[in-house]
């Protein structure tokens, strides 16, 4: 089933590219913005090693590789807002900022919410139908031409917590990219406090938000390696299973650093 509203150019008019590159851009830079506010001046959101996804973001900006990051996925603005942790000028520049892989039933549902997602930058991937999709291909191209891809590899948002098997979507961004791209993982808790996930869906301020950013991963030497011993099957899920494994390891961390902030008092909170 193919998607309904696919929107973006397909660069035969560069006049028609164009608009639209400056309109994603002040789409972006608006988005980016607004939730940066509300992660940082309207709740208690700390980032632990932050520094290393903003020094990556800066890294492969000036090499021209690729970045995947990946996350848990809690609540239904997990992206852009756990994001919004980089620094202004990243942020409000759309051309830096990610592109990021999101549930077509759910964000593209008619073609005025098409369009903004769109801009966005956020792919539209139709569950069920597996990582051999238009929109899979369209994110492995985004990021042969060394863009920044963001990705839930849960799949879906995780209501009640548990672990669950990653998608091997991202097995197949990381393994079938002309150039392996540098990956990295965070793991946040607190989102769904500041927007629950159950209706009327009213955004709370005032909710402690922490974030713990792992190590940058080169799968580089290790992928070159296992190319000439694994099938493609097998290298996917290879790669997803230690993407899964290292998420889940912060996933520990970051539950007692968010335990010991939710028993502090707001004030002492530094954002």
């Amino acid at each position: 089933m193919p998607v309904k509203h696919w929107l973006f150019p397909d660069g035969k008019s560069p006049v028609k590219t164009k608009l639209w590159n400056w309109s994603s851009n002040f789409v972006c830079g608006l988005a980016g913005a607004v939730f940066k506010v509300y992660l940082e001046k309207l709740n208690y959101c700390k980032v632990y090693n932050k520094e290393k996804i903003i020094d990556t973001v800066d890294q492969v900006r000036k090499s021209g590789r690729s970045l995947i990051t990946y996350s848990n996925h809690d609540s239904c603005i997990d992206d852009p807002t756990t994001l919004a942790m980089l620094r202004w000028d990243h942020v409000l520049n759309g051309k830096r900022l990610r592109w990021v892989l999101v549930a077509d039933e759910i964000c593209f549902t008619s073609k005025t919410l098409a369009l903004f997602f769109s801009l966005g930058k956020a792919i539209p991937v139709i569950r069920g139908e597996g990582i051999y999709q238009k929109p899979m291909d369209y994110a492995l191209d985004k990021i042969d031409r060394g863009a920044w891809v963001h990705i839930f590899p849960e799949g879906k948002i995780n209501l009640e917590k548990t672990y669950i098997r990653f998608k091997w979507g991202i097995g197949r961004l990381l393994t079938e990219a002309q150039q392996c791209p540098i990956v990295v993982p965070f793991y946040h808790y607190g989102m769904d406090d500041t927007f629950p996930n159950k209706n009327p869906h009213i955004p709370e301020f005032g909710k402690k938000i922490t974030i713990l950013v792992g190590n940058p991963i080169d799968f580089s030497e290790e992928l070159e390696r296992l190319k000439h011993k694994m099938t493609a099957t097998e290298l996917r899920k290879h790669f997803t299973d230690i993407l899964q494994e290292k998420l889940y390891a912060l996933r520990k961390e970051a539950e007692e650093l968010h335990k010991v902030r939710k028993a502090e008092e707001p004030h002492k909170e530094d954002s």
